[in-house]
């Protein structure tokens, strides 16, 4: 018997990261199109599952779209059809999340088991479809991501990127301190928790998972920066601004304990330096296309 995955976003830099992983696996792949589902409306979501019969659902939708502001509206209404489907089907999900659930409490490393203080409506979003999922959906995984940063989309890196080449002045602070995460690494975590599951793992908790190596928001700057440099990528001279204050809408700490991800799954964390050149080549590569396709 094949085993059903059913990916809820594919458009998104994180929803296709983790198609372009999951394609590489011996899971029939379900991606509905807009025609086949309306993820506002839990009567066709049930019927869609009832119709394909998942054994896995992992869910995405909205994640890139709540970090902006008014954006939330999508997440939180897909993880309440996705908690009640699920809930009345018996369907187990992943669900991505982020440490934006966390507040400016002081903490440098933040475990599976701290209590929300969402300082942001992005915070407070993740941590209401959270809520949701948790009270209604036994069978769950929660993975709460740090920093997470690639060649598309609209993250710390690409913003930096379009900054620096640019010859624009750019303010970081340096007390905001994380673990850039590459969108890679993230689907490769998944797909590897979801390998597990297709071989029988019960292992259903939240979960953390970030690179190995923090930083803080000046000192990552400061490294692209450097490495532009040395490639000679540089065609203006860029600046750097330091802010030295505590932000009001944002944790100091995205740093996350990754135990229960170690400890359930044998997830080993990954540093983010080494992708760091070839994600830059990556957008710039992105950059030529769009430009020769204007």
């Amino acid at each position: 018997m094949s085993f059903k995955l059913l990916l809820t976003d594919v458009i998104s830099p994180l929803g296709r990261a983790l198609e372009h992983e999951l394609e590489r696996e011996p899971f029939k792949l379900l991606v509905p199109a807009a025609a086949e589902l309306d993820w506002s409306d839990v009567q066709s979501l049930q019927s869609y599952l009832h119709k394909h019969q998942p054994d896995l659902i992992v869910n995405c939708r909205g994640w890139e779209e709540a970090f902006h502001a008014g954006g939330q509206a999508v997440l939180i209404s897909t993880a309440r059809q996705l908690a009640q489907a699920c809930s009345d089907l018996q369907v187990p999900l992943i669900h991505l999340s982020s440490y934006s659930v966390f507040g400016g409490d002081g903490k440098g490393t933040h475990s599976e088991k701290d209590t929300f203080a969402p300082l942001s409506d992005t915070g407070r979003a993740f941590a209401e479809t959270e809520q949701v999922i948790t009270e209604l959906l036994p069978k769950h995984i929660i993975l709460r991501l740090s920093w997470v940063i690639g060649a598309y989309g609209d993250n710390l890196l690409t913003r930096l990127l379009s900054s620096f080449l640019a010859g624009a002045s750019v303010t970081v602070n340096r007390r905001l301190r994380g673990s850039p995460t590459a969108l890679s690494d993230v689907a490769r975590v998944t797909v590897a928790m979801t390998r597990q599951i297709f071989c029988g793992a019960e292992n259903w908790s939240v979960m953390h998972y970030c690179s190995s190596d923090s930083c803080t928001e000046d000192e990552f700057a400061e490294q692209l920066l450097q490495l532009l440099i040395q490639q000679q990528l540089l065609t203006a001279e860029p600046s750097i601004t330091l802010e030295d204050s505590d932000p009001t809408d944002e944790p100091l700490s995205a740093i996350l304990g990754c135990r229960r991800a170690r400890d359930y799954f044998g997830i080993q964390t990954r540093s983010w330096r080494p992708s760091l050149l070839p994600l830059v080549k990556q957008w710039l590569h992105n950059r030529e296309q769009i430009k020769a396709a204007q």
